[in-house]
């Protein structure tokens, strides 16, 4: 898999092998496989490497943890998504009290989702603490034992024993994932107040998913490029054809220029609302004309730029952009 980011430490390159060669060859579809990955990430200390040591993390700096998601995202970008969702969620929950939350999710043990309270797709009632409700939308490789840190004026952790999962919903892409509704039945005992500073949790998502972006957008270029090299018409290979090499040389300099762009630090909510928004919009640019390298055979299952395209897809529908302006701009 190739690069398209800035230059890497030894240390940085040694890590980007790693994690290589634990997600290359996984087929997104197998489930039981990819809920195998957050464990033996974790036991390397790479699930969680970006959260700070205090709160039980591996402290790594931004870089690094964006190269792991991004690495992550190339090949199960539905994996992406949870580490994304893993390190918000870290910051989420501070606080002796929540150490036991916090370690399960550092072992990969538990899934946790960060929503916010106002979004769209939510309609919940805090009244009395008890918080009632329904989720229109929830990504989750288990939804039945996730647990769902929701975000707003009083931020709360509800555990599964507070959560009714309603039906399945069919999606377009990150297929391993399964898009249910939620209905929140309000037992006080399955809710923990939080004293998270929302804003930092907020940021820390939406950056995370433009890194899965990034990923999405990194695998499209990677194969098309190689379908175009190997693939001959018109007397020589497609990448020869002036208006494929030319299609090619956009994508990848798309690519690089999201690529460069997370990895040049995290930043404040409004840094991380725009290149989310970049994220989503050059994912979904660059996979759709990495599809059309292949005419009509990007539309084939066999091929994974289809796949690319309709991850891509699901992923813009999934990041939560319009709350978080929004919110922004009550502040």
């Amino acid at each position: 898999m190739s690069w398209f980011g800035p230059a890497l430490s030894s240390d940085q390159r040694d890590v980007l092998d790693i994690v290589d060669k634990m997600v290359s060859g996984v087929d997104p579809d197998d489930v039981a496989k990819v809920r195998e990955l957050p464990g033996a990430l974790a036991a390397l200390g790479l699930w969680t490497v970006g959260v700070p040591e205090e709160l039980g993390g591996g402290g790594a700096d931004w870089q690094l943890t964006a190269l792991v998601i991004e690495r992550i995202s190339r090949v199960v970008p539905e994996l992406g998504v949870a580490c994304a969702h893993a390190h918000a969620a870290a910051l989420a929950v501070p606080g002796d009290a929540h150490d036991d939350i916090r370690a399960l999710l550092h072992s990969g043990e538990i899934e946790i989702v960060v929503l916010e309270s106002s979004a769209l797709h939510v309609s919940v009632d805090p009244a009395g603490g008890r918080w009632t409700g329904q989720i229109d939308r929830f990504d989750a490789f288990d939804p039945d034992s996730a647990h769902v840190v929701m975000l707003g004026d009083e931020s709360v952790l509800i555990e599964p024993a507070g959560i009714s999962v309603g039906r399945t919903q069919r999606t377009t892409g990150l297929s391993s994932l399964r898009t249910v509704t939620l209905t929140l039945d309000g037992t006080s005992s399955s809710v923990r107040r939080l004293p998270s500073d929302a804003a930092a949790v907020r940021s820390s998502l939406l950056v995370g998913l433009a890194v899965v972006a990034a990923g999405i957008a990194g695998a499209a270029v990677d194969a098309a490029s190689v379908y175009a090299a190997q693939r001959h018409q018109f007397g020589g290979p497609l990448d020869a054809l002036p208006v494929v090499r030319a299609s090619l040389n956009d994508q990848l300099q798309r690519t690089a220029a999201l690529t460069h762009a997370v990895f040049a630090g995290a930043p404040d909510t409004l840094g991380a609302i725009a290149v989310a928004r970049l994220g989503c919009d050059v994912a979904l640019e660059v996979a759709d004309a990495a599809l059309q390298v292949y005419g009509g055979y990007g539309y084939l299952r066999e091929y994974r730029t289809e796949r690319s395209l309709r991850d891509a897809l699901s992923l813009r529908a999934s990041v939560d952009i319009a709350s978080a302006t929004s919110i922004l701009q009550l502040e």
